[in-house]
């Protein structure tokens, strides 16, 4: 079996006294999508904190292509082939759109115009609108920026939050559409944090339910939309199918 691109074992964050995270198993291969989905305040966000290096792992590894990078600092992480985007405060609005993809640059060294253009063959409407605002743009519009931003150090695995949080449904398929054709162009692995199961189940390889910092429910989107075993997996969907009714 081929080595995992991105790999969690037993992963365990605590902080302030309190267990966050409790032994979180993960293994990421090029083209896949995991999803970790969860109730607020459920550890989704510490998993994926503790994966960029904003938060200490307490014990557990964490591998990158076979390398420990357990405890690495976020720069160094970016540079090894992870990048975040987060789901708020992710752009900066002040600055247009051309200089938000060149702070996505700012660890890297020298002339950094082929990876600029590259980016803008990705996206050819931002190239058109490079020197206009970033907060100028809507919702959607700020998430290709935070994309395309992201992809400029030529990442190997990208950490997605929330990405199509208050995000009317039609720019919602419209990004998730974005994301899988960068994935299938560039081999891209991807790690979700979401708490919308209808739209994570079309798209995820696996989906890790967490709830208190617990892994309470894993499997295919298949086996988990459809043969759903914990209490809080189950409300979930009800409650999805209630929305969608």
């Amino acid at each position: 079996m081929s080595t995992a691109l991105l790999e969690l074992r037993q992963i365990t964050v605590s902080f302030d006294g309190f267990l966050a995270l409790r032994d979180l198993n993960l293994s990421l291969q090029p083209g896949e999508l995991r999803a970790v989905i969860g109730p607020n305040g459920a550890g989704k966000s510490t998993a994926m904190k503790s994966v960029f290096g904003l938060l200490t792992i307490r014990s557990g590894r964490m591998l990158f292509d076979g390398d420990d990078i357990t405890g690495w600092a976020p720069n160094r992480i970016v540079q090894r082939g992870i990048c975040y985007v987060p789901q708020v405060d992710n752009i900066f609005r002040e600055m247009s759109i051309h200089e938000n993809l060149e702070m996505g640059g700012f660890l890297k060294k020298g002339d950094l115009s082929a990876a600029y253009d590259r980016v803008y063959t990705l996206f050819p409407d931002l190239k058109e609108r490079r020197k206009t605002l970033a907060g100028a743009l809507s919702g959607g519009q700020r998430q290709r920026i935070c994309i395309a931003r992201a992809l400029v150090m030529k990442p190997r695995v990208i950490l997605f939050d929330e990405p199509t949080s208050a995000l009317d449904m039609t720019v919602q398929k419209s990004l998730i559409q974005l994301l899988e054709s960068l994935q299938e162009r560039l081999g891209l692995g991807y790690l979700f944090i979401s708490h919308d199961i209808a739209l994570i189940g079309s798209i995820s390889d696996e989906i890790i339910v967490i709830n208190d910092g617990v892994v309470v429910e894993r499997g295919t989107a298949c086996e988990i939309i459809n043969e759903p075993r914990h209490p809080y997996t189950i409300d979930l969907i009800k409650a999805a199918e209630r929305k969608s009714a």
